[in-house]
């Protein structure tokens, strides 16, 4: 099945290479180099470590892979709860509709001096989109053939650029909306220099059966802050895959928050390089799941210079036939004495037909570290539920209460005060229709 959806992919770059955005310039050759890259090694699949427990060839074997349209007239934009999450933040809004750019829908004007915010065809021209479209995060070739697919298709995307010492006067909200069937391809470059800071809002949503793959790049110069928090709700027959690449500099601290609640099957990739010492990165999330939903997250932490600090935590709530799967790793190279790093993962089974697979690792080659990880799974408990019923709690309020106390460790973790708040209400009302 991998076989099959990797030639309707190569199919497809030949079909558009003349169209998509670099054409005439260095793009078109890297675009070349990924599509032979990712000819060669395939999709990945089950019998790889990484992809164990997610079958992305039989998920892709059903789902629409072909180019969603391109969209140019009026678009109506979803009115539900997950669509407002963050409409009362002040924000600059950039609305992507099937993996292209709609300027008539978004607002981002009156940018502070020093930071600038484009379409992914803006860029190419500039050294720096070319520096991170072309970086490498993992020596297998086959851990990157995910990439290699996105460079080879990717037909638009933000890109945001914060020159030494400036800070983002309010956040940057990407909005993107699957209006119909088909696949998107979207990368998003985020370049902090020096001292910079920035927050990043992202909202994915979907109604059709599509395809969602991205790849954000990050590169975050001495000192430089982001906070990044993504909301995904899409279709229980989308598919949804991203890829996060991080390169941190000495003092930079990177801060990312993930709560995912709709999509059929989705993969979160997340990479972390430590470049410079005294760098920090934070790499969190919740989901809630239900039906047949699959949700795999992958992190790798790499510190690779001393007195650095890691932290990751996700926990998820489970009910009907609902799949999750955590695979995490922390790397100490061996000069990378005062690493604090530390990874965790909890997840609550609703149901006795949802599962859970955890696998948090540690490759450790230096000796003055502190490292620690860990994995629980469980079910509400009776005593707890009990506790609440016998106070005149009804108990589908009291198993709502139990829920949602147990995720607000992890939402806690979302880098914005008002955001935060705003995801606590959205998952709260989520559980309250879902009738769990």
């Amino acid at each position: 099945m991998t076989e099959n959806a990797t030639r309707r992919f190569i199919e497809d770059y030949e079909a558009r290479r003349e169209v998509l955005p670099g054409v005439d310039g260095w793009l078109s050759r890297h675009r070349e180099g990924a599509i032979r890259d990712f000819a060669g090694v395939g999709l990945p699949h089950r019998r790889l470590e990484e992809w164990k427990y997610t079958d992305l060839g039989r998920v892709l074997e059903k789902a629409g892979i072909e180019p969603a349209p391109l969209l140019e007239g009026a678009v109506l934009l979803p009115e539900s709860r997950s669509a407002a999450v963050f409409e009362t933040i002040d924000r600059h809004v950039l609305v992507f509709v099937n993996g292209r750019y709609r300027a008539d829908l978004s607002k981002a004007a009156r940018l502070p001096k020093g930071v600038e915010i484009h379409s992914l065809g803006d860029v190419l021209h500039e050294q720096w989109a070319k520096d991170l479209v072309e970086r490498r995060f993992d020596e297998k070739r086959q851990a990157e053939s995910i990439v290699d697919l996105n460079t080879a298709l990717m037909s638009d995307g933000a890109c945001l650029r914060v020159r030494k010492g400036v800070k983002l006067d309010k956040p940057l909200h990407l909005f993107f909306f699957s209006a119909d069937a088909g696949a998107s391809h979207c990368r998003n470059l985020v370049l902090l220099e020096d001292e910079a800071e920035a927050t990043i809002l992202e909202t994915h949503l979907g109604e059709k059966a599509s395809l969602a793959d991205l790849v954000l790049d990050i590169s975050l110069g001495v000192g430089a802050r982001l906070n990044h928090i993504k909301l995904q709700d899409e279709a229980e027959s989308s598919v949804h895959i991203a890829t996060m690449r991080a390169r941190l500099a000495a003092q930079a601290r990177l801060s990312s928050f993930t709560l995912t609640l709709g999509c059929g099957t989705s993969r979160g990739q997340s990479f972390v390089l430590f470049a410079g010492e005294g760098a920090e990165a934070n790499i969190d999330g919740a989901y809630a799941l239900k039906g047949a939903q699959h949700l795999d997250q992958f992190c790798v932490i790499d510190h690779a210079v001393p007195s650095c600090n890691s932290h990751t935590l996700f926990k998820g709530v489970l009910d009907g036939e609902s799949e999750g799967v955590f695979q995490g790793k922390v790397i100490v190279r061996p000069h990378a004495q005062k690493t604090d790093g530390r990874q965790m993962t909890h997840a609550l089974l609703l149901s006795r037909d949802a599962s859970i697979n955890a696998k948090p690792e540690l490759e450790i080659y230096a000796d003055d570290v502190q490292c620690a990880h860990g994995s629980t799974v469980g079910e509400l408990s009776k005593d707890a539920l009990f506790y609440l019923q016998s106070r005149g709690i009804p108990e589908v309020e009291a198993r709502r209460l139990l829920v949602l106390a147990f995720l607000d460790e992890a939402l806690d973790l979302a880098p914005h005060d008002e955001a935060r708040e705003s995801l606590r209400r959205l998952v709260s009302d989520w559980f309250a229709e879902a009738d769990i």
